[in-house]
């Protein structure tokens, strides 16, 4: 199938979804999938459809960051099976082995073990009444030591009304590249008038993690 042709039925795929109002979702194992496109694409036709263009930028943003953060966590499971991360409390070994990968071509070999081990990220765009909820979930539970992290952080983030001023406020060498995302996610909210207590992230203890974002489009 040529890529115009593919590019058509998966676009049609999104717009049938949408008039249904049917969940739509995207499923990847690292940065390097084909999704990025197809989430801008159905997140655009949802905004428009409520004329909420003015969101496209800092929600995709807001997705992208959770993304990110999903598939390093995945990584990371997979570097701890591996024995190359040994001690997961020491923040500065497991941030400096992630750094490693995080390269086109470690990124694919890394998404060809995540798909193997069922590592999986799954973004969810779920638009129910005027709201459209947003869903990341990857493969690897939180402690209730990383959950607590960070609930603090995104409470501190929401005091700030630009990313750069909380960094430099609160700096988190230990996490930086890591919860620095989810601070991006609170501030990039803040800026479009959407609380911090609309964003969320939750874990069932055993199996996944859930970050969730309620977006108002009324």
């Amino acid at each position: 199938m040529l890529k115009n042709e593919m590019d058509t039925r998966y676009q049609t795929e999104i717009m049938t979804a949408i008039k249904n109002r049917s969940d739509l979702v995207f499923i990847s194992y690292s940065g390097l999938e084909n999704t990025e496109e197809k989430i801008k694409f159905a997140l655009a036709k949802i905004l428009e459809r409520f004329k909420k263009e003015e969101h496209f930028t800092p929600v995709l943003s807001c997705i992208k960051e959770l993304i990110a953060n999903a598939t390093k966590a995945n990584a990371k499971m997979i570097l701890i099976n591996e024995g190359k991360i040994k001690a997961t409390d020491n923040y500065v070994d497991v941030v400096k082995q992630i750094r490693k990968i995080l390269n086109e071509e470690a990124l694919l070999e890394y998404g060809i073990k995540a798909k193997k081990n069922k590592l999986s990220t799954r973004t969810y765009l779920k638009v129910h009444g005027n709201n459209l909820i947003i869903e990341v979930i990857n493969n690897v539970p939180l402690t209730e030591k990383e959950l607590k992290k960070i609930s603090e952080r995104i409470e501190v983030s929401s005091k700030y009304d630009n990313i750069a001023e909380f960094y430099m406020e609160n700096p988190d060498p230990e996490a930086e590249g890591m919860g620095l995302g989810l601070s991006m996610v609170v501030i990039l909210l803040k800026n479009i008038n959407i609380s911090h207590k609309n964003f969320v992230v939750t874990t069932d203890g055993s199996n996944k993690t859930y970050a969730t974002i309620l977006v108002p489009l009324a």
